[in-house]
């Protein structure tokens, strides 16, 4: 049986007509209508997840996994606040995340009520699409109140994914559930938009009319199709495709690109820049790229944008192209007859390199380069998870040091690849872990630093933990990555307030939660636990937890620069 409440029964319809059947449910009284007809259908997958924060991120990993829109559903007042900075990371993620909100009636907004605040338009900005049903009383509402939530879930997907918000206030009586069936509701569709090849803007000629040409993927989904026309621009000797782990294609043999970056000489950087760039996907993590390319006198920058927005991420576009990526690139990377006797242009910035195309200039740079091999820190943890990840399991990066040392280091193309990038907070990292192993068969690694997983304690607050899950915390005893950072490690206040320095350990909330707990304070032990971090036969999550120090890792990241530095690159 259903609720009784008419635009309750028009969402959950509609839901199911457009195949979002994947819903978190958080508790309440005032979304109780929404959650017992959602959990009452079998054609609905329920997840319960206490913490509204918590379970915005969840959703994400169940989106990441599904490769499918998913709703979170949450009661009234700070229970959607709470779902804040998911929505955000779905906003510049560009993941489809449906959320809705229940409500009390329009009237008793601002009057004393509890659990009453301002919901209408509550995400700003920060959703491509915000609806308020009404409470239906007669046809004309029922249209309405179909109408709006069609626009809802199409805001999903309008040539670019993000997430919607769907208000939707429910006056008392709240518990009535007598209806047997759901109504036949009107469903309306949107068609693909057309694609834009870029031959018909002359595109393809500008394109080899360069000869430092340069690729840049940001992140991306796993399968999204890039693979195969990314390697066959990269065969041109005049075209470097560089990307990381989270563009979720080969890295080919620029993965240390951001070594070279760091350690190279101004003259070698100025040899190794571009003089046309084409920019596409989601965040770059590296930010010594970000710099290389503002600073680089390159002539054209084009950002493949399939919805037309202006992102200038390196203050450099000259070209916003409104089509999908990879038809665009397609296009590229088909030479009619006609322009193979096309010479691109050669303005080569030193006369000792003039026989070297920039391929080769690139290829050079990064073979100097050298995976690390540290003492037991961190960065040692890391690289020996890394390099032992099992093929076609997923890898969830939590943010600061984790995604930034895990880009040292090579990780298997069968590896799905993750992080919450859209906003870069520390905020959800076991969350969307969680919620990503609750929804795939893959071995689920999240590997995690100690403020990051402390801060997402509650992320394993919940009984959809999934014996798949696998955590390695580094637990350094603080906020690690703000000792690396020159300047402010000066800072007298770095170790009570920055860094956060504390002596708190996962075991006793990990078992607590059903983990097979394990630790290491030395290489010795960590080899040892790793195989059992490993196992794929668990029938528990297990959680590796890592206890290193702030000085040690410091001083092994430092180190490893150092060397790379003494590497001679002129």
């Amino acid at each position: 049986m259903y609720s009784d409440k008419k635009n309750v029964l028009q969402l959950v319809a509609l839901l199911k007509a457009h195949g979002i059947t994947h819903i978190v449910l958080s508790p309440g009284s005032r979304n109780a209508p929404l959650i017992h007809s959602f959990a009452s259908d079998s054609d609905f997958t329920c997840y319960s997840v206490v913490d509204e924060r918590s379970a915005g991120f969840f959703a994400l990993g169940v989106i990441q996994a599904l490769n499918r829109p998913v709703a979170v559903c949450c009661t009234s007042g700070t229970a959607a606040l709470n779902l804040g900075p998911a929505v955000a990371e779905a906003f510049y993620q560009q993941l489809p995340l449906l959320v809705i909100t229940a409500d009390r009636p329009p009237a008793w907004t601002g009057q004393m009520d509890g659990q009453t605040i301002p919901q209408t338009g509550l995400f700003g900005k920060l959703v491509c699409h915000a609806v308020q049903l009404p409470e239906i009383s007669n046809p004309e509402e029922e249209w309405h109140c179909n109408r709006l939530i069609n626009e809802a879930i199409l805001g999903l997907d309008n040539q670019e994914k993000g997430p919607a918000h769907i208000n939707i206030p429910l006056s008392e009586p709240l518990f009535g559930f007598s209806t047997a069936s759901l109504p036949a509701v009107r469903v309306i569709r949107r068609t693909k938009p057309l694609t834009i090849l870029p031959d018909e803007a002359g595109y393809r000629k500008r394109f080899r009319s360069f000869s430092r040409r340069m690729i840049i993927v940001g992140q991306l989904p796993p399968g999204n199709g890039l693979a195969d026309v990314l390697k066959r621009l990269a065969s041109d000797q005049n075209t470097v495709v560089l990307a990381d782990h989270l563009a979720n294609i080969p890295a080919g043999d620029y993965s240390r690109f951001d070594v070279v970056l760091r350690t190279a000489s101004e003259k070698e950087l100025q040899q190794l820049a571009p003089e046309l760039v084409i920019t596409l996907g989601g965040h770059v993590v590296s930010k010594r790229l970000k710099q290389f390319i503002r600073s680089a006198p390159a002539c054209e920058l084009w950002q493949l944008s399939p919805a037309g927005e202006v992102t200038d991420t390196f203050q450099l576009v000259t070209d916003i192209v409104q089509s999908d990526p990879e038809t665009f690139l397609r296009s590229l990377a088909e030479v009619p007859s006609d322009e193979m006797l096309a010479l691109p242009h050669n303005n080569s910035t030193s006369n000792d390199h003039e026989s070297e195309t920039f391929v080769e200039r690139w290829k050079s740079a990064c073979e100097r380069t050298t995976t690390p091999h540290p003492d037991y820190s961190d960065l040692y943890a890391v690289g020996m998870l890394l390099n032992n990840m099992p093929e076609n399991s997923s890898l969830q990066l939590a943010n600061s040091q984790s995604v930034y040392l895990s880009q040292l280091f090579s990780v298997s193309d069968s590896v799905y690849r993750f992080c919450n990038r859209g906003t870069n907070g520390i905020e959800g990292s076991i969350s969307t872990a969680v919620g990503y192993a609750a929804a795939t068969k893959r071995l689920a690694f999240l590997l995690t630093g100690d403020l990051s997983f402390f801060y997402d304690m509650n992320g394993l607050w919940n009984r959809h933990l999934s014996p798949n899950l696998r955590i390695l915390l580094n637990n350094n005893g603080g906020g690690g990555i703000f000792d690396t950072l020159p300047g402010l490690n000066q800072s007298e206040m770095l170790t009570g307030y920055i860094t956060a320095n504390h002596t708190t350990t996962a075991k006793g909330w990990a078992e607590q939660r059903g983990f097979t707990y394990l630790s290491a304070s030395n290489a010795e032990e960590l080899q040892k636990q790793l195989s059992l971090l490993l196992n794929p036969e668990s029938d528990s999550p297990v959680i590796l937890e890592v206890f290193t120090t702030i000085e040690k890792n410091s001083l092994e990241i430092k180190s490893y620069y150092r060397q790379q530095e003494t590497k001679d690159y002129e």
